[in-house]
């Protein structure tokens, strides 16, 4: 857990001293500096959300990772982010708008069927909830080329769907921070709307 104070988590020079825990431990070396002071940054941010459990941040192959549960974010059934949601969302994107990396949103449900008229399936919500989240973004000056909205649906659980509490860990959005590695081995079109995913 960070144990600095807000002032600390916004203050870069006292956290190079310092070794920070978030999740999976980062690598203490210069190279991963930025990345512990990006991510502390966040959690400040995202503190209410952490605080009611919402919200996780790690680091896995692929880079930083902020995971928020669905109800954080969304109604049930909708793409709209709550109004709750979008100061921290816009809040990310200006965080989000100077650094060099690629981000993916990942949007994500339970195995339960969707079917309405706006969303026909879990495809459809997923990826329109990834786009809410991208549009926000682009609104808060991320260039929508670093950008790419991917809709998994049900197809990506982190854990079963039998119980209440399993659903609604799978039931999510994942903002992944990509590390430069990971970057450089894809395309990412300008356009945030024509790269989106449906896998």
């Amino acid at each position: 857990a960070v144990s600095d104070s807000a002032q600390g988590a916004f203050n870069p020079s006292s956290l190079t001293a310092k070794r920070l825990e978030i999740g999976p431990k980062f690598q203490t070396t210069e190279k991963y500096t930025a990345k512990i002071e990006q991510v502390a940054v966040i959690k400040q941010v995202f503190k209410d959300m952490e605080k009611k459990n919402n919200l996780n941040i790690f680091q896995d192959s692929r880079g930083i990772v902020i995971r928020i549960t669905d109800t954080a974010l969304f109604d049930s059934g909708s793409a709209d982010i709550r109004n709750e949601a979008t100061g921290a969302i816009d809040k990310l994107g200006e965080i989000l708008s100077p650094m060099k990396e690629n981000i993916h949103i990942e949007g994500h449900t339970d195995d339960i069927p969707m079917n309405s008229i706006q969303f026909p399936s879990n495809w459809e919500l997923s990826s329109a909830r990834a786009t809410s989240i991208v549009r926000r973004f682009i609104s808060h000056g991320v260039n929508p080329s670093r950008l790419t909205a991917i809709g998994y649906g049900e197809y990506r659980p982190i854990t079963g769907n039998e119980t209440e509490e399993g659903r609604g860990k799978n039931r999510r959005v994942d903002i992944v921070i990509l590390n430069e590695d990971q970057a450089n081995s894809e395309h990412v079109f300008a356009n945030p709307f024509a790269n989106l995913k449906i896998e």
